[in-house]
């Protein structure tokens, strides 16, 4: 299979690559900044891979650099079979001093609900042409725990509500796919991708990123069949997720 990833310079999104190419799939690996040091890992894959990866210059709440990367990908293979949402930023603390709510940074704000919610909703409105050529279509928007509303959590304000605004974006999605396009057979999932050790995740870290890549990989493979969810929100495992 032919898929995007995007945020696949480090952590989940690196490692969604390098499994990906490991298994035989073609990856396209979406970056924000496709220089410096932080490139050197998924470099060293394209040496390891170089018919197998392509990497792309695209920050996802940069349209233009969204749609020129579609464009290209559109001239060059017609289709694509997958898209992982990957791309995000935490800039919260768990434990903030002062008060979370006349605290709140607004830009902070803005930034997080810009890359976290906008920015899966611009690639997929720029890619959707190329998984709708697809034979079997799959959208995977990595989301998190932090998306529900439940009492309970960390007071991750800006975080939680943009990753429950991408939740809700996929379930919008979801429906309409599965009314207006049921023909196509897409599978679309939001996906909580365990708390892992990586930058983001360092402060309650419980798995390392290649246990929730390996768990995406048996979904989106089929390995691990996921029965038909009116709200397809699941962990890595396929667990379903409280809403």
């Amino acid at each position: 299979m032919l898929g995007l990833i995007t945020g696949a310079s480090r952590g989940l999104g690196l490692e969604l690559v390098r499994l990906g190419l490991e298994q035989g799939h073609s990856i396209l690996a979406a970056c924000r900044n496709i220089e410096g040091k932080r490139m050197a890992q998924l470099l060293a894959l394209k040496t390891a891979y170089p018919d197998a990866l392509e990497i792309l210059q695209m920050d996802v709440t940069n349209e233009v650099e969204v749609k020129n990367a579609a464009d290209r990908i559109w001239k060059k293979y017609g289709h694509i079979d997958f898209l992982i949402n990957n791309a995000g930023v935490l800039f919260e603390k768990m434990q903030t001093p002062g008060d979370c709510i006349r605290d709140l940074d607004m830009d902070m704000l803005r930034k997080t609900l810009e890359v976290n919610m906008v920015g899966t909703a611009v690639v997929c409105k720029y890619f959707i042409e190329l998984l709708y050529r697809s034979a079997c279509p799959c959208i995977m928007n990595i989301t998190s725990e932090a998306g529900h509303l439940s009492p309970n959590g960390y007071n991750y304000l800006a975080y939680s509500v943009s990753k429950h605004a991408a939740n809700m974006y996929t379930q919008k999605i979801r429906n309409y796919l599965e009314e207006e396009k049921k023909e196509l057979h897409f599978r679309v999932y939001m996906i909580h991708p365990g708390r892992m050790d990586t930058v983001m995740g360092k402060e309650n870290a419980e798995i390392q990123p290649e246990e929730a890549a390996e768990g995406i990989y048996e979904i989106l493979t089929g390995r691990k069949k996921i029965p038909p969810m009116e709200i397809p929100f699941i962990d890595y495992k396929g667990r379903p997720m409280p809403y």
